[in-house]
């Protein structure tokens, strides 16, 4: 292998020949930022923002914990079927992408015990149904197949970017405004985003 061999090895694909490569690429940035805000600050959001002892969050956790696992191994296991029958991969993204806005849209409405459950119930599910199909999307838009390793490998600095900076985001607006609030709103914001993302790719169903 020459050194130009090399270089070639980490370029990036083009962006104009890479459009929909690049929009699932933005898709998962937003959603795994949108995850990260909410899931990495649990135990404290049920501390600080319902106003739990540190006992009583600990048994909130655990339930939300079961809840989560439940509806996450269901959503698994009939997504990707459902999906295949329907010959789409993009229709159970984007409703995985809006079904996880309006969980994260619960504890923020109602900042209750009953809202983190629905947060872990709704969003749990549709976080299930993207794990389950995101990387199938993702290969349906890899700009070239003989170099998928590269591409998908791509796509995964997505995931590192989304887990890095999504907590890094709540803790500046925990910081600044003494409250995990706009945590929610921005977490919102960002899967919404993915959702528009994965609605513009347009060479794949």
């Amino acid at each position: 292998m020459t050194l130009k061999d090399l270089a070639v090895s980490f370029h990036f694909p083009k962006f104009s020949t890479s459009r929909d490569f690049y929009k699932a690429f933005g898709c998962r940035v937003c959603m795994l930022l949108s995850y990260q805000m909410i899931s990495v600050y649990q135990l404290y959001i049920v501390e600080d923002y319902v106003h739990q002892t540190k006992t009583e969050a600990a048994g909130t956790i655990a339930t939300m914990s079961i809840i989560t696992m439940v509806v996450s191994l269901t959503a698994s296991l009939i997504s990707g079927p459902i999906s295949d029958k329907m010959h789409t991969h993009k229709v159970p993204v984007i409703i995985a992408s809006l079904l996880f806005a309006i969980g994260t849209a619960m504890p923020w409405i109602m900042p209750s015990v009953t809202g983190m459950y629905l947060y872990a119930g709704i969003a749990g599910f549709g976080y299930g149904v993207y794990s389950a199909i995101d990387q199938a999307l993702n290969v349906d838009v890899l700009p070239n197949k003989e170099e998928a390793g590269k591409g998908l490998g791509i796509l995964n600095l997505a995931t590192t970017l989304g887990q890095a900076v999504g907590p890094t985001i709540t803790s500046v607006v925990k910081t600044t405004t003494g409250t995990y609030t706009p945590a929610f709103a921005i977490s919102i914001v960002m899967a919404v985003c993915a959702a528009v993302f994965v609605l513009r790719i347009q060479k794949v169903k």
